[in-house]
């Protein structure tokens, strides 16, 4: 590795611990207030990624009232920490992928699926590195999270296209300082989903693989069934569900961009940034795919 290297690594190892560290993210609840769960509130955390939106929406346009549910969406910028947040017991219920949910359970949760999810990502590299195809990662840093999809995505990528040398992984949990690396040049390549990115391609970063193009469906939504959730849980899936698939229809009906300010608030996006995001056809939750099931079975998790 170039001594460029070595410092990026330094650095991205660095931000890892961290956001290790600070494992609420950006939830907006006390530790306290989280564990308060004798209540009828249903606290989900959620990303700021597309795949969370439909979330957002239901919650905006009171389309949980209106199922009368009480939903909390609680907010953080890394995958790790969401999952960590329904192992602790903080919310009930998480926007994740099929990867990180098998490792949840082998961590011991006793978890259901709701179903899966709108949940894709981009592999991007930054284009001062010249990556034109997935076989010149050799030598090069891809930004991902361990044990996660895009852990799987990485690996599937080399197997499929065997780089001549190693292709080094690197740990970037938060999704605002991946997208940040990239922008920065300070990693080769990164695994992004939307809409960071869209931000990247706006700034002229290559798009080297799509999961969208593999028909791979790794997205999905799973709630506690432990001893203290299962009867809020039980109780309040069928309407969620109903009030989620509600707001899958309305973005279906009148595009992402009518929620600009939501995208802008909960997103971080600018107003060129909300006008490029790709037009993305919302699926309803439904059961996950056997063939997306069958494709990370064999995926170590720990």
């Amino acid at each position: 590795m170039t001594i460029f290297h070595i410092r990026t690594l330094a650095l991205a190892m660095l931000a890892t611990l961290l956001f290790a560290c600070n494992g609420k993210g950006n939830a907006p609840q006390t530790q306290g207030q989280q564990q308060t769960t004798n209540d009828s509130t249903l606290r989900i955390a959620v990303m700021p990624t597309l795949d969370c939106l439909p979330l957002y929406v239901a919650d905006a346009a009171g389309l949980f009232d209106e199922a009368n549910l009480k939903v909390r969406l609680v907010k953080y910028t890394a995958q790790m920490d969401c999952d960590t947040a329904i192992l602790r017991g903080r919310v009930q219920g998480v926007f994740t992928d099929l990867v990180r949910a098998e490792r949840m359970r082998q961590k011991g949760a006793n978890l259901h699926e709701a179903g899966a999810t709108n949940l894709h990502w981009q592999l991007i590299s930054n284009r001062n590195a010249r990556i034109k195809n997935v076989r010149q990662l050799a030598d090069k840093m891809v930004g991902m999270t361990r044990f996660s999809g895009t852990d799987f995505l990485t690996t599937d990528i080399i197997d499929s296209s065997k780089p001549k040398n190693e292709v080094f992984r690197i740990q970037v949990n938060n999704v605002f300082v991946r997208l940040k690396m990239i922008m920065g040049y300070e990693v080769d390549a990164a695994f992004l989903s939307e809409p960071q990115a869209t931000v990247a391609r706006m700034a002229n970063n290559n798009v080297l693989a799509d999961t969208k193009e593999k028909d791979l469906r790794l997205g999905v939504a799973v709630f506690s069934m432990a001893a203290k959730d299962q009867k809020k849980v039980r109780q309040a899936l069928p309407a969620f569900v109903k009030a989620y698939n509600r707001a899958c229809d309305s973005l279906n009906i009148n595009g992402m961009q009518h929620y600009a300010d939501l995208l802008k608030t909960h997103f971080q996006l600018n107003d060129a940034a909300v006008g490029a995001l790709p037009k993305i056809a919302y699926a309803k939750m439904t059961p996950v795919r056997e063939k997306d099931r069958n494709a990370i079975k064999d995926f170590p998790t720990q």
